[in-house]
């Protein structure tokens, strides 16, 4: 009786393992295909990348109460494309593990409910079209510490299209950018003051 149960612990332990390990491999393999197909899709970027693909429904919740870089874009766009690599590198070079991405513009055609509310989040940063409706342009960028939007920048989504993104990152302009990307990290990473939290409320 006791070598049977013998038995039936090693096989089941034998399972388990077994177990841990396709996920580990499996879990492995789909984050290297997700990295390699923003790698794809943003063809300055290279495969070893922080992006997550994220869903509508994730990028809301950080922005109701979670930490994150939250990363508007569309690969469409070459403005997108150059400010990918960009931040790409600048957020590795702060020690940030991941940027949480989310191409909206369907959403944004489609003028769905929860990118409404996402535009209600961002309200102080959007611009508005021409019908002077709120519009979230790209790219778009939102560092958030326990759902407070502590830093932001679009500044490169309403440059006309027939300008050329070479022209635009300059040394000095990618040393600004560097210099503002630090300090959103910095303010993300920080311990916020519940007073400040409250306040926000």
């Amino acid at each position: 009786m006791k070598q049977k149960i013998k038995i039936v612990i090693i096989i089941a332990i034998a399972v388990v393992g077994a177990l841990l390990i396709y996920n580990h491999f499996e879990n492995t393999n789909n984050h290297e295909i997700l990295v390699n197909r923003f790698s794809k899709e943003y063809k300055l970027v290279d495969k070893n990348n922080i992006y997550k693909y994220s869903s509508i429904e994730e990028i809301l919740d950080i922005f109701e109460g979670g930490t994150g870089v939250i990363f508007f874009c569309t690969p469409e766009s070459e403005w997108c494309q150059k400010y990918a690599y960009y931040l790409n590198a600048s957020l590795k070079e702060n020690n940030v593990k991941e940027i949480n991405y989310l191409n909206i513009k369907e959403y944004r055609e489609l003028n769905t409910s929860k990118y409404q509310k996402i535009v209600d989040y961002l309200e102080q940063y959007v611009y508005r079209d021409d019908v002077n409706n709120k519009k979230l342009f790209m790219p778009d960028v939102t560092f958030v510490n326990s759902g407070i939007i502590v830093g932001h920048n679009n500044d490169t989504s309403l440059i006309e299209s027939d300008a050329d993104p070479e022209e635009y990152w300059k040394d000095s302009v990618i040393k600004t950018f560097k210099n503002n990307m630090k300090e959103y990290v910095n303010k993300m990473n920080e311990e916020l003051i519940l007073d400040d939290i409250e306040e926000t409320k």
